[in-house]
C-alpha cells in the first residue's frame, strides 16, 4: 500500500502527503529513472558507462555511429544506454566533431539526455503522459534567456536538423520543455566507476523543496540506477513529505542563489525565514563594532537586505556582506593543508560565528583530513587530535541535527566518522591508566551505539559506490570483539 498520495494546488503545484503516520526509517517508495544521461556542458564522455575519455580525433569511438564511446564499451555487442541513439544517429549519418583540445567542454553531448528523454517518450507513452508532461519546465522565466538562445541552437536546431527528430513529429516545443523539465528536475547521480550522471525521477520530483528535509533517497547505480525515499524523521498523518534541491550545509544567501538559478523559485521554508537559521547562527557574521553581537540579515528573502547587530546599531549592506564572504571563501580555497584550516578557524573567530557555513566547512575539511590524509591516518593520530577530531564530529552533528534530522545519510557519514577515534582514544586512555576498564567499556559501548546506528542508514546504499557501507560492517564486527573480550577478562 501506496504510503503517500499526490495533491495540487495552485502555490505548490503537484506535492506529496503522507497517508499514515511514518516511523525514521519507513520506506516510501523506489523508482527506475526515466531516463539517465551525461550532465550539461561536460567534458566528453563514454556514452554507455560515462567515464571521460578523449573527445579530439585521438578518442575512442563507437564502430558503428562514430559517437564517443571508451574502449571497453566500444568492444560490447550489445549496449543498454546507447542502444538508442546509435541507431538514430546511424539512419541520420549524425557526424560527432572531434574536439580540438581534450580539456574543452563538449558541448554536442548536451543533447544526448534530452534525446534520449525524446526517444524513451516514444517507447513509453504512458509513463511521459502520465509522470514526466505535468512536471514543472518553466519555460515563461527560461524564455529568451541566454541559456535559452544557446539551447536553441546547441540541442533544438541538432535535433530537428541533422537528427531529424522533425521526421518523428518533435517539436521544437517538446524538445524545449524536455531541456526545462531536465533543468529542473534531475537529480545528480555516481556511476559504478565514480563519474558523474543526471537521472530523471519523475516521482521523486513531487516531493516538495526544503532546506529541512524529512526524506532521504540512495541511488543504485548497480540496479540500473533505481532510486528509493524513505523518511528521516516521524512524519504524521497528511504532513508533506520534502526532500531538499540544494546543499543543505551552505547558507541561506547561497541556497536561494542555487534555487532561483536552477530551480527557479523562492524558498520559503522556516529555515530560510529565519535570520538566525533556526538558531543555528550559520550565516551569521560577528559585529566588528561591538564585537560580541551576531549580525544577521534583517530579512533573509530579500537578497539585498540590509543587515543588522543584533546588539547594537550598526548596519551593514547587503552587498558589503556578499564581498567579503567571497574574501574569505577565495583565501581559504588557496589551500586545503591542515595546518592553514586550523589557523583559518582561529583567525576567523572574530568575523564569524563559530556555526557560520565557512567555518562548518573547514571543520568538515579537518575531520575528512584526520584519519584520511598522509601522515594523518587514524593509527598515527596521538591523543590529541583524537580528541580534536572527535570535537569536530560532534560540532558538525549538532548542526546535522537541525538541518538533516534523524535517518539522513549526511548524519550516518558523520556518525561513522566519529566511531572510531573515541574507539582509538579511550583505547589508548585505557591502556595509559587514565580510564578503569568499566570507563572504557562505557566508551566503547558509545560508540558501538553511534556506528550501529550509522551501518542501519548506510545498507540503504549502493554498498558497490558507497564502500564506507563494507568499511562499516567490518568495523563492527572489529568492536564486537573487543567488547566481547574485555567482558570475558572481568
Amino acid at each position: 500500500m501506496q504510503k503517500f498520495s499526490i495533491e495540487k494546488s495552485s502555490e505548490l503545484g503537484r506535492y506529496a502527503v503522507a497517508t499514515e503516520n511514518l516511523q525514521p526509517g519507513s520506506y516510501l517508495f523506489d523508482e527506475l529513472p526515466f531516463a539517465v544521461g551525461p550532465k550539461a556542458r561536460t567534458l566528453c564522455c563514454c556514452l554507455e558507462c560515462y567515464c571521460l575519455i578523449d573527445g579530439t580525433a585521438s578518442g575512442n569511438r563507437c564502430e558503428k555511429c562514430s559517437w564517443p564511446l571508451c574502449e571497453e564499451c566500444s568492444k560490447l555487442t550489445e549496449f543498454s544506454a546507447h542502444k538508442r541513439e546509435c541507431e538514430l544517429f546511424q539512419a541520420a549519418k549524425c557526424k560527432f566533431y572531434n574536439l580540438p583540445d581534450p580539456n574543452m567542454n563538449c558541448i554536442q553531448l548536451d543533447c544526448i539526455t534530452p534525446l534520449r528523454v525524446l526517444l524513451e517518450r516514444e517507447a513509453n507513452m504512458d509513463r511521459w503522459n502520465n509522470e514526466v508532461d505535468p512536471m514543472e519546465d518553466h519555460r515563461d522565466k527560461r524564455f529568451e534567456t541566454d541559456a535559452w538562445e544557446a539551447d536553441e541552437q546547441n540541442i533544438v536546431g541538432y535535433l530537428l536538423g541533422p537528427c531529424k527528430l522533425k521526421e518523428r513529429g518533435i517539436t521544437e516545443e517538446i524538445i524545449q520543455k524536455v531541456i526545462g523539465i531536465l533543468e529542473v528536475n534531475a537529480f545528480e547521480a555516481k556511476t559504478l566507476k565514480g563519474d558523474y550522471v543526471r537521472c530523471l525521477y519523475p516521482k521523486l520530483a513531487i516531493l516538495s523543496h526544503s532546506c529541512i528535509p524529512n526524506t532521504t533517497h540512495a541511488i543504485h547505480p548497480s540496479e540500473n540506477f533505481k532510486l528509493n525515499v524513505r523518511s528521516t524523521i516521524a512524519i504524521s498523518k497528511g504532513s508533506q513529505l520534502y526532500s531538499c534541491y540544494t546543499y543543505t550545509l551552505n547558507g541561506t544567501m547561497d541556497r536561494q542563489q542555487h534555487l532561483m538559478e536552477g530551480k527557479y523559485f523562492q524558498c520559503h521554508c522556516e529555515r530560510c525565514s529565519d535570520p538566525t537559521e533556526l538558531e543555528t547562527h550559520f550565516s551569521s557574521m560577528k559585529c566588528r563594532d561591538c564585537l560580541y553581537g551576531d549580525v544577521d540579515s534583517s530579512n533573509p528573502l530579500d537578497a539585498e537586505a540590509i543587515w543588522k547587530c543584533n546588539k547594537c546599531p550598526m548596519e551593514i549592506p547587503a552587498e558589503s556582506i556578499r564581498e567579503s564572504l567571497k574574501a574569505l571563501q577565495n583565501e581559504i580555497e588557496c589551500t586545503n593543508s591542515i595546518e592553514f584550516l586550523e589557523f583559518s578557524l582561529e583567525e576567523y573567530e572574530g568575523i564569524l560565528h563559530p556555526n557560520h557555513y565557512i567555518m562548518i566547512s573547514m571543520k568538515s575539511a579537518l575531520i575528512d583530513s584526520y584519519g584520511h590524509m598522509k601522515g594523518y591516518l587514524l593509527a598515527e593520530l596521538p591523543d590529541i587530535l583524537l580528541s580534536r577530531k572527535i570535537e569536530l564530529c560532534e560540532e558538525l552533528l549538532s548542526i546535522l541535527d537541525i538541518f538533516e534530522k534523524g535517518m539522513s545519510r549526511a548524519r550516518a557519514l558523520m556518525l561513522y566518522e566519529l566511531h572510531a577515534p573515541i574507539v582509538l582514544y579511550a583505547s589508548s586512555q585505557y591502556d595509559i591508566g587514565h580510564l578503569t576498564k568499566l570507563e572504557y567499556l562505557e566508551q566503547l559501548e558509545k560508540a558501538r551505539r553511534i556506528l550501529n546506528e550509522s551501518r542501519e542508514i548506510l545498507e540503504w546504499e549502493d554498498e558497490n559506490v558507497c564502500l564506507i557501507v563494507i568499511s562499516a560492517r567490518k568495523s563492527q564486527e572489529t568492536l564486537e570483539k573487543l567488547i566481547v573480550s574485555l567482558e570475558m577478562e572481568q
